[in-house]
């Protein structure tokens, strides 16, 4: 079924690429109009709004219009510019549709979420728009299929390893899969890349593609960059999205291993605020989460069999929540009964920049003097081991070759 969606988009690139170069390269698209309806409304508000961003590729989308739905659930939108971009429809803070503004737009959105049980799941909306729009269509439902996918995985390692019979668990960890996880999301990127090579809307791939860590991949990414930048020299977005990148960068190599975790304070549970210095002289294990993250509350557990098991040799854990709900928040800590500090971010943009994280749970192990050992990127088994093995061995963060002024705890 895959395959068919990538082959039914090959002929209308050829019927529709010259219209749309056309259009890119006169940049003529001066106004477009966005339509849509929404399935599902939250049952309790009296207002479900509907808001327009626009991606200024700085980290922070512009809020540029705003609606209540119709009695009848659509919505509408008029766009004037300067120039084509990409915009984001946001039904009630819960569902999103992204589109390139160089044609007119519709789309029906399923919005809120309807499960007795909600977790912030993707769920994928087709916008029917231009033939550069489907690059976003193509991109985003790649990355929504990609996560659903680690989801599952995630949930069968889970619910293997708690089976009495552990033929399916052996079976998951010894057998070689075809095509692992990330080997197909990177195929159909690459793909996708290939196929919208000399096209504007790639800049919106490209920002995730290039990531903060030098090598062949940032460098590929980072020269389609500044082709876009030569080619379209009207795409602001494209040498914003430069700096944006070269910024992150900066700030993952003071997050490298034997750098010094940065000080910082948040709002504690108990209404006052709270940092990280009072850790220093134990291993600390730093726990970005939120309540709506199933991945996170499924590794509570597993943490508190660490904590228990090891903070009588100097180990703690504390959770920074990037919750926007606080109610949500703490019924989430009352549920979860979690027996270490719970901080809140209080701009949860400004944490995930500066922590470097755009999905959680993410984890930062801090040693004894307060440098970062390691990064996790979900709870595994490979969080548990290098926990346990640097307790018992006592041992430190390598420092980085390079060193880079920062204060720590």
């Amino acid at each position: 079924m895959k395959k068919a969606v990538f082959a039914l988009c090959a002929p209308l690139a050829l019927l529709a690429a010259p219209v749309a170069l056309l259009a890119q390269q006169n940049n003529v698209v001066k106004s477009i109009s966005v339509k849509g309806k929404v399935e599902f409304t939250d049952p309790k508000s009296t207002s479900n709004m509907v808001w327009l961003t626009k991606d200024n590729f700085s980290g922070k989308p512009e809020v540029v219009d705003s609606c209540l739905l119709t009695k009848d659930n659509t919505f509408s939108f008029k766009i004037k510019q300067d120039h084509q971009g990409i915009y984001t429809v946001d039904a009630l803070h819960w569902d999103y549709a992204t589109f390139w503004s160089d044609a007119d737009v519709k789309m029906e959105m399923r919005g809120y979420d309807t499960a007795f049980y909600k977790i912030k799941i993707p769920h994928y909306n087709f916008v029917d728009g231009s033939y550069d729009n489907n690059f976003i269509n193509l991109s985003t439902l790649n990355g929504e299929l990609n996560y659903r996918r680690m989801v599952d995985e995630y949930n069968m390692e889970y619910y293997a390893k708690k089976a009495t019979d552990t033929t399916w668990y052996g079976y998951m960890k010894n057998t070689k899969k075809y095509n692992p996880m990330r080997d197909d999301y990177f195929l159909r990127e690459e793909m996708l890349t290939r196929a919208y090579a000399d096209r504007p809307v790639l800049v919106y791939a490209l920002r995730g593609m290039a990531g903060t860590e030098a090598g062949a991949k940032y460098d590929k990414a980072m020269a389609m960059l500044d082709k876009l930048i030569a080619r379209y020299p009207w795409l602001s977005e494209a040498k914003v999205l430069k700096q944006t990148i070269l910024t992150n960068k900066a700030q993952a190599m003071k997050l490298k291993s034997g750098q010094p975790m940065p000080s910082v304070k948040y709002p504690d549970a108990k209404g006052g605020v709270a940092g990280l210095e009072k850790y220093k002289g134990k291993y600390l294990l730093v726990d970005f989460w939120a309540s709506w993250c199933g991945p996170c509350r499924q590794a509570i557990p597993k943490v508190k069999e660490l904590y228990e098991t090891y903070k009588a040799k100097g180990f703690d854990v504390v959770s920074i929540s990037i919750d926007t709900d606080k109610n949500a928040w703490r019924k989430a800590m009352k549920e979860e009964e979690m027996p270490w500090d719970q901080l809140l971010s209080d701009n949860k943009d400004k944490t995930m920049e500066q922590f470097q994280f755009s999905g959680i749970p993410t984890l930062y192990l801090v040693d004894t003097d307060g440098n970062i050992m390691e990064r996790f990127t979900g709870f595994g088994e490979d969080t548990e081991a290098k926990i346990k093995e640097s307790i018992s061995k006592g041992t430190k963060a390598t420092k980085a070759a390079t060193s880079i002024p920062m204060t720590g705890f």
